[in-house]
């Protein structure tokens, strides 16, 4: 790919943090489908009826994360549907329709428990290049490292973010993590495996405001390297500021095992090229203000 642009690269290269891009689907779907039929829509993938088609596209109308999953070779090891820590089969394809509407409305399927960790991974070359390249490198790593009774590694469609390459979902907990490199592979999992946040590609608390996912991420890092739980950052009940633009500034006392934290925030105007193919077809960046923290002091109590 001769003279093709990454995406990816140029987010690195003008510095877009990753703290604050957390939000995700509060219900995530996982339907097993070969990586080789997906499309754009994923409800127009290859080899999907029009009943299935459609029950996708109202599971997706309504809020819920549809994603495609698949491993390398292993196609047919995967159940048909995954939600929620329940992995379930169905004979054919107007069952499957059946139960994906059934979790539109609201009622599980039911299945076996599968208690592990699902991490998805996203190589979706048909939404961007950035996913191929970089997002199948480090699936492959994951995949060789991971210990399979204790984690459940998924190719997946877009998980939103394909500058943030390679990009990861992991569930139950929906932690959305970017820019894994297959050399974190180790490192990353062993984390996930104690029960913490990988914070170097943590994008951040989903159901939160932009403002209060940097600080809070701000203040686990600092109770982390201070030999304290990240479980012991504790955000103020305030109205947090988002979506300002840029030049403004906010300040926030976060507390940390006790410990306040004070902290300014700042709102940095940042140009994104939120795809490569904005990139190939020249389209201007979207000039998106986007905040980080520009003062951080511990107080002594």
């Amino acid at each position: 790919m001769a003279g093709h642009v990454f995406c990816r690269d140029l987010c690195l290269e003008r510095g877009e943090p990753l703290p604050g891009t957390g939000n995700l689907a509060e219900r995530v779907l996982l339907l097993a489908w070969p990586r080789g039929k997906w499309r754009v829509p994923r409800f127009e993938s290859v080899g999907m009826d029009e009943p299935l088609r459609e029950a996708v596209r109202l599971a997706m109308k309504a809020g819920i994360h549809v994603a495609l999953v698949d491993r390398v070779g292993e196609s047919d090891a995967l159940p048909s549907l995954q939600a929620d820590g329940i992995a379930a089969d169905f004979p054919d394809q107007q069952a499957l329709a059946q139960a994906i509407s059934h979790f539109t409305a609201g009622e599980m399927f039911e299945g076996r428990a599968d208690p592990r960790t699902v991490v998805l991974c996203c190589t979706d070359s048909r939404r961007d290049a950035c996913c191929a390249r970089y997002g199948f490198a480090t699936f492959k790593t994951l995949k060789a490292a991971a210990d399979p009774g204790r984690f459940n590694l998924l190719q997946a469609t877009h998980v939103g973010g394909c500058r943030f390459a390679a990009s990861l979902v992991v569930l139950p907990q929906r932690q959305r993590y970017g820019r894994v490199a297959p050399e974190e592979a180790d490192e990353f999992l062993a984390t996930l495996a104690r029960g913490d946040i990988y914070l170097p590609a943590y994008r951040g608390r989903p159901g939160l405001p932009q403002t209060a996912q940097v600080a809070e991420h701000a203040a686990m890092a600092w109770a982390q390297a201070h030999g304290l739980p990240q479980a012991s950052v504790s955000l103020p009940d305030i109205a947090w500021p988002d979506d300002e633009a840029a030049g403004a500034e906010f300040a926030v006392t976060v507390t940390a095992a006790g410990t306040p934290l004070s902290m300014r925030l700042g709102a940095e105007a940042i140009p994104v090229h939120g795809r490569c193919d904005a990139l190939a077809a020249g389209k201007e960046p979207e000039i998106t203000a986007r905040w980080r923290v520009t003062a951080f002091a511990a107080q002594s109590r």
